[in-house]
């Protein structure tokens, strides 16, 4: 299920200020129509500390091929083994076809608001 990413108010700017959370900016058009080229985002790099991922979020993860890159993803699947299956919210965006499951660890974060 894909939700309107809220946009950040005081609270999410006040958390950033004290570095609760951090800001990304996407690239490409892999997350569209959630969120376009240039977007800017906060996500919260403690919330899943107590509680794992779930189906539906957007997330903040490693690129499985290349270790200098970070991307925006939505958890489409939960295995067993503890690995995400994470999609773009365009499908007809290449990436979706090359990724396999996901370790837990690749996850950076939850995406919590739209700055931009």
């Amino acid at each position: 299920m894909k939700e309107t990413l809220p946009k950040s108010g005081w609270r999410e700017l006040f958390a950033w200020r004290f570095g609760r959370r951090r800001a990304f900016r996407v690239e490409g058009a892999a997350m569209t129509p959630s969120l376009p080229p240039g977007a800017v985002i906060f996500f919260d790099p403690a919330a899943y500390d107590k509680q794992p991922p779930q189906i539906g979020d957007l997330v903040l993860t490693r690129h499985p091929f290349r270790a200098d890159a970070q991307i925006v993803k939505r958890v489409a699947e939960m295995r067993e083994d503890g690995r995400y299956v994470l999609r773009s919210d365009n499908p007809m965006e290449s990436d979706n076809w090359g990724f396999d499951a996901m370790p837990r660890g690749h996850i950076l974060g939850r995406v919590t608001s739209r700055l931009k």
